[in-house]
């Protein structure tokens, strides 16, 4: 197992660095720390074919026009809301470059993301402090733990914002894709479709994703607006190009003292 960095773009002073982490299956996970971003799932198939397996993008200036956001850290609140302060969208969380810090152990490799801001950086009142843990093992799991603390009570609707393309192609569709809910057989919705499951599993030609959380539901996601206008990973993308697994989350209320935690498990495998 290994780690690896590097500066992927220099913004004035700040260095925007990109982390790998590698497993002895070369399952490969690289991350951005401008907004958190996961920018790469990697796992060669039977073939040794190794495309990335979500959307993202080759260039600091395509993230930083990205109106979708892909791969980031979105917060303090995903979406729209009349709670927002008007500006909430550009003192998102996706739009700062985070802090890292890496771990090599002999059974997992991670980065950790943190965040602190004050009064008012995000939009929202009072300062907070949020992190996010990128764990890899040799089972080929991906766990995400969320840990964010405040010092005033705030509504907000974390998410990370990862999209999976397991054709490996983003100009594919991915409808004709295999999605179960808690072992249930699920159509692949034509857009969102949220569901009260804790598990998931999503088989392709090549590649099969396994998602758990103890949160209360899952929400899937197909991408229908994507478009040849985006153009991901070097190539042009196409409607339905990747799906987005990830737990449900309302608009809540985070109190001083009671911090948001949350623990989200993501298993690669390739087929045989």
């Amino acid at each position: 197992m290994k780690i690896s960095s590097k500066v992927f773009y220099r913004l004035g002073s700040e260095n925007v660095m990109q982390y790998s982490l590698q497993n002895d299956h070369h399952m490969t996970l690289n991350f951005l720390t401008f907004g958190a971003r996961v920018q790469q799932v990697r796992l060669p198939n039977r073939d040794q074919f190794d495309p990335n397996l979500s959307i993202g993008f080759i260039t600091f200036q395509d993230y930083a026009e990205d109106p979708g956001h892909f791969g980031a850290v979105i917060g303090p609140v995903q979406g729209e809301s009349p709670e927002l302060p008007p500006d909430s969208g550009r003192t998102g969380w996706q739009n700062y470059n985070w802090d890292a810090e890496t771990e090599q152990e002999d059974d997992h490799v991670s980065v950790k993301f943190t965040l602190t801001l004050g009064d008012h950086q995000d939009g929202l009142p009072g300062s907070r402090r949020i992190s996010i843990v990128h764990t890899l093992d040799n089972q080929n799991r991906w766990t995400v733990d969320w840990h964010i603390e405040t010092d005033t009570q705030i509504r907000i609707r974390p998410r990370l914002n990862v999209a999976f393309a397991l054709t490996g192609d983003p100009a594919q569709s991915v409808m004709d894709q295999h999605l179960r809910l808690d072992a249930e057989p699920v159509p692949i919705p034509e857009r969102t479709l949220t569901a009260e499951a804790t598990q998931a599993s999503l088989v392709a030609n090549d590649w099969a994703l396994t998602v758990s959380t103890e949160a209360k539901g899952l929400t899937v996601d197909s991408f229908a607006d994507l478009s040849a206008a985006h153009y991901f990973n070097g190539i042009t993308g196409a409607p339905h190009a990747a799906i987005a697994i990830y737990p449900t989350t309302p608009l809540f209320t985070l109190m001083p003292g009671a911090a948001f935690e949350r623990h989200t498990v993501f298993t690669l495998h390739a087929l045989a």
